[in-house]
C-alpha cells in the first residue's frame, strides 16, 4: 500500500544513567514465586474509560475522534518520567483489501500515527530490544452508532501505561520501546509501517502485544505464541503465580485454522519478520466489534488481575530477553 513515513519528535527527556542489575535479576528469574511490581490499575482504568468515551467517536483511523485520542495519549505519555524520549511517526494508509486481496484504486487514503516511548539503557543500542505494543484505533461510527472499543483495544492501550510506570522503581535490563499503534483495524497497518521502517540490523528483538485484555466472564486470558517460542510458556506460568486469573495457552498452531491468532493482531507483522512474540488477549465475546463494547460492560476486577499478570510478564521477559529475542528479517 502507498505510504509516506515522517518522524516528528514531540518530547525528549533526560533520565539518570541506568545500571545493569544482572546478578540481582538472575536471582529473580530463578525464584519460584513471581515478583511483585507496582501496578497503577486506577490510572489504567481511567485511561481506558477516557479512550472509550463517546467523544472519541470510536477512534477510527483518519477521523477527528482518532486525532482526539492521539492528543490524549500524547498528553499522558508526556507525564511518564520513565521514558528517555517519546516521539510520533506519521504514515498514510488505506482500508483493508477486499476478499480478492485488492484495494480499489479510488479507496480513500487516511493519515495515521503511531506513538512511541523509549526506555533507553546504557548499552550503545547493541543489546536486545523489547518492543511492547497495543493498538489504540477502533471502528468509529456506523449507522449512527458509536463503536467505542473499550476492550478492543482501549484496554491494551491503557495497560501500556501501567507497564511503563512499573519500570520506574525497577529499571529494565534492556531497551524497551512502547508503541501505541494506529490502523490495526485497517489491516495491521501501524505495525506494518513500524516494522518496514525500522532499522534493527542484527539487533535481536522480541514483541509483547496486547489486544483485548479486559473482557471475559470466565476470568480467562490467553497467552498466545508459545507454540512458536516454547521457552516463553514457563515464564508466563511464573508470572501468573499469585494472580487471580486463569491463563490458557493456544490459538497459535496452524491446525487451529480460523482460531489461530498468529496473524490476527499486530504481533503477526513481527512474526512474519521472524521476530518472536507473545500475545495476550481474550477470546471473542458478545461485545466484540459491536457498539456494546463499552466501558460499563468491562469486569474491572478481571482487568486489574490481567494488568498484574501482564506487568509481571513484562518484567520476566525483560530479565530473560537475551535468550528470547532474535534478529528479524525483511
Amino acid at each position: 500500500m502507498p505510504g509516506v513515513i515522517s518522524l516528528t519528535t514531540f518530547l525528549i527527556k533526560a533520565h539518570p544513567m541506568r545500571k545493569s542489575f544482572l546478578i540481582f535479576s538472575f536471582t529473580l528469574a530463578a525464584c519460584s514465586q513471581a515478583p511483585t511490581h507496582n501496578v497503577d490499575a486506577a490510572k489504567a482504568i481511567s485511561i481506558m474509560e477516557t479512550l472509550s468515551a463517546d467523544d472519541m467517536q470510536g477512534r477510527r483511523t483518519g477521523t477527528d475522534g482518532n486525532a482526539k485520542a492521539q492528543n490524549f495519549l500524547k498528553s499522558e505519555i508526556a507525564k511518564l518520567t520513565v521514558f528517555d524520549k517519546s516521539y510520533e511517526t506519521s504514515f498514510t494508509t488505506q482500508p483493508r483489501p477486499n476478499r480478492e486481496g485488492v484495494v480499489p484504486p479510488d479507496a480513500p487514503i487516511y493519515e495515521a500515527m503511531n506513538l512511541q516511548g523509549l526506555i533507553d539503557i546504557d548499552d550503545n543500542d547493541e543489546g536486545p530490544l523489547f518492543v511492547i505494543t497495543a493498538h489504540y484505533d477502533h471502528l468509529g461510527e456506523r449507522e449512527g452508532k458509536i463503536y467505542n472499543g473499550a476492550d478492543d483495544n482501549a484496554s491494551g492501550s491503557a495497560a501500556l501505561f501501567a507497564i511503563a510506570e512499573s519500570f520506574t522503581d525497577k529499571a529494565p535490563q534492556h531497551d524497551i520501546l512502547f508503541i501505541w499503534l494506529d490502523a490495526e483495524e485497517m489491516g495491521l497497518q501501524g505495525a506494518r509501517h513500524f516494522v518496514e521502517a525500522a532499522s534493527f540490523g542484527k539487533r535481536p528483538v522480541f514483541n509483547l502485544n496486547l489486544d483485548m485484555i479486559s473482557q471475559n466472564q470466565k476470568g480467562e486470558i490467553y497467552a498466545s505464541g508459545t507454540y512458536h517460542t516454547p521457552a516463553v510458556k514457563r515464564l508466563v506460568k511464573k508470572a501468573s503465580k499469585g494472580v487471580d486469573i486463569k491463563v490458557s495457552f493456544g490459538h497459535d498452531r496452524p491446525e487451529d485454522g480460523a482460531n489461530d491468532w498468529t496473524l490476527q493482531s499486530d504481533h503477526g507483522i513481527f512474526h512474519r519478520a521472524q521476530i518472536p512474540y507473545l500475545y495476550f488477549g481474550v477470546e471473542d465475546h458478545p461485545y466484540y466489534h459491536r457498539d456494546t463494547d463499552e466501558f460499563e460492560t468491562i469486569p474491572l476486577d478481571f482487568y486489574k488481575q490481567s494488568l498484574r499478570l501482564i506487568v509481571n510478564t513484562a518484567h520476566i521477559l525483560d530479565e530473560n530477553l537475551d535468550s528470547l529475542a532474535k534478529p528479524g528479517k525483511p
